[in-house]
């Protein structure tokens, strides 16, 4: 049988669209789990909360292996074998995710996650969504800059999800600034906890996921048409502007200093 056709890496045309249609979605939720927690009946904001809510210790791993947990936790890791071995894996994992039945979920992979397990873990990929429209990188990423010595790294991630200072590399460097008395440090993490400024947000944008997507599936090399034809008239997510080839082109080598992971 003939492999799909895969215009961009690992990925078709229709399999980019169908990334990039997530976002509003996505983007929903996180304004909605606050509300539906606060909406909840008592007994079912204790099965969430019963056994704690706590997400932060997954940014310590890479990206891929945060979005596997979450496949065990679902309970799809057979699934994801067969994905693995299917003539489309790209296209079978996608349907992992659009066929779960959450009614008849009995704890994942061996029962051995809770729902507040669950719930912590779509926390921290929506999150990771958008850390990437934020700062073109994953906050597994920022963790591991952190943990290699970068303090911007820790006030941005800190901007995106204020939990994370709860994760162990994070704990670390506020300890250490604890102990040295390190008022400036301070000063910034206390900016940071407010959330994205008006700065950040001016520049979040849906553009730099497709980047961090042709990234991730291995599609670094694009001529200017390639990014025209595919961001601003197939995804339309620029203007058809003039100046188009060249903005995007710039963007898109700036995308290029960022590790996915």
């Amino acid at each position: 049988m003939e492999k799909p056709k895969k215009e961009y890496g690992k990925l078709s045309l229709d399999q980019f669209k169908q990334l990039v249609s997530e976002l509003p979605v996505i983007r929903n939720q996180m304004k909605e789990l606050p509300d539906l927690l606060n909406s909840a009946s008592k007994d079912k904001i204790k099965e969430v909360l019963d056994h704690g809510l706590y997400w932060a210790i997954g940014y310590e791993l890479s990206f891929q292996e945060l979005l596997a947990l979450l496949i065990c936790a679902l309970g799809c890791h057979q699934e994801l074998h067969r994905a693995a071995q299917s003539d489309d894996p790209t296209q079978a994992a996608f349907s992992i995710f659009q066929n779960v039945e959450y009614e008849t979920w009995k704890g994942g992979l061996e029962g051995l996650f809770e729902i507040s397990d669950v719930v912590g873990l779509f926390a921290a990929l929506q999150r990771n969504v958008l850390s990437i429209m934020l700062f073109h990188r994953t906050l597994n990423a920022m963790v591991d800059e952190v943990r290699n010595g970068d303090d911007d790294s820790l006030f941005n991630a800190v901007r995106i999800d204020r939990s994370i200072i709860t994760c162990p590399t994070f704990a670390l460097r506020i300890s250490t600034a604890e102990v040295k008395n390190d008022k400036k440090f301070f000063i910034r993490l206390r900016s940071s906890l407010k959330g994205p400024s008006k700065k950040h947000w001016e520049a979040y944008k849906d553009l730099r996921y497709a980047f961090f997507i042709l990234r991730e599936s291995g599609f670094n090399q694009m001529s200017d048409a390639q990014l025209e034809e595919l961001l601003v008239h197939q995804l339309k997510l620029y203007p058809d502007a003039p100046s188009a080839r060249k903005n995007l082109r710039k963007q898109f080598t700036e995308s290029k200093k960022f590790s996915t992971t």
